[in-house]
């Protein structure tokens, strides 16, 4: 099977058994995109929305042909390469498969090949959880024209 077929596959999973909208799914996205002068493409990227109209993403996905085993060095390097792909994207999640084989990371950095995939809503409300949990981080701990962090006792008075 090649790489675009399990990419296929791939976006068929996404719609039909997590419930992913087609217009939140990406394909083949320059990493340029999040980082000037970045090579390479990301496969398929999973986003949701944000308050202010912004498209974020939330899993990344790497296609690999199915004739690649998923094993030994190749599989190093595609760690690796999903690495970076996520300190770019900071999307939390990521997925390399070759069709028959997949590799599941979250953010807390676990492999899980028994943990499933979480549906779309979840990982949606898990953004909505961290967004809210940054505000209120801003809220407490904000900027102000002093230009120190308040939360390292700053003593402008403006807190």
């Amino acid at each position: 099977m090649s790489k675009e077929l399990v990419q296929d596959r791939v976006i068929k999973y996404l719609t039909e058994n997590l419930y992913v909208p087609m217009d939140m799914i990406d394909t083949n996205v320059p990493l340029s995109e999040f980082e000037e002068g970045a090579e390479g493409t990301i496969d398929v990227l999973v986003n949701v929305e944000a308050k202010d109209g912004y498209f974020v993403p939330v899993m990344v996905i790497q296609c690999m042909d199915e004739d690649i085993p998923m094993e030994g060095e190749i599989l190093e390097k595609q760690i690796e390469k999903l690495e970076e792909i996520d300190n770019l994207t900071l999307s939390g999640r990521v997925v390399l498969t070759n069709g028959d084989q997949m590799m599941y990371a979250d953010w807390r950095g676990e492999e899980n090949e028994e943990k499933d995939i979480p549906e779309y809503d979840v990982m949606v409300k898990e953004f909505e959880e961290s967004e809210a949990f940054a505000e209120k981080f801003e809220e407490e701990h904000g900027h102000c024209d002093c230009g120190h962090d308040h939360g390292d006792g700053c003593d402008c008075g403006n807190h």
